[in-house]
């Protein structure tokens, strides 16, 4: 069990889409699964089961193992951190043109199709 939860909004690269990020404080999580070693700072990314290691900014990650840095943030509740998860799962599997699809892939917004 964590001690702290954060949830935020982020991008991956500039002008893409936001991606919900869980931050807290506890064991290493593999898979889904929390491994008996020292407890850490990490961030779980979009909807990955393995938490990325916070290499600077403690709670507020500002860089991810696996990344440079992360964009935009902004502290967020937890309703609005599983929506971004569950719409970004949706867009994976269902609607791999959309842009919430690819994260580290900037909108074009030039691209897109007007709605009038």
């Amino acid at each position: 069990m964590s001690y702290e939860i954060h949830w935020w909004k982020a991008r991956l690269k500039k002008d893409a889409p936001f991606i919900g990020v869980r931050t807290f404080f506890g064991p290493p999580l593999i898979g889904g699964d929390e491994i008996d070693r020292s407890w850490r700072w990490q961030a779980v990314l979009r909807n990955e089961d393995t938490g990325r290691a916070i290499l600077m900014g403690d709670h507020i990650p500002i860089e991810v193992e696996g990344n440079a840095t992360l964009r935009n943030l902004e502290k967020i509740s937890e309703p609005e951190y599983l929506y971004l998860v569950k719409h970004s799962a949706w867009s994976t599997q269902h609607a791999p043109s959309n842009h919430d699809a690819a994260p580290y892939t900037p909108i074009d917004w030039m691209k897109g199709k007007t709605v009038f």
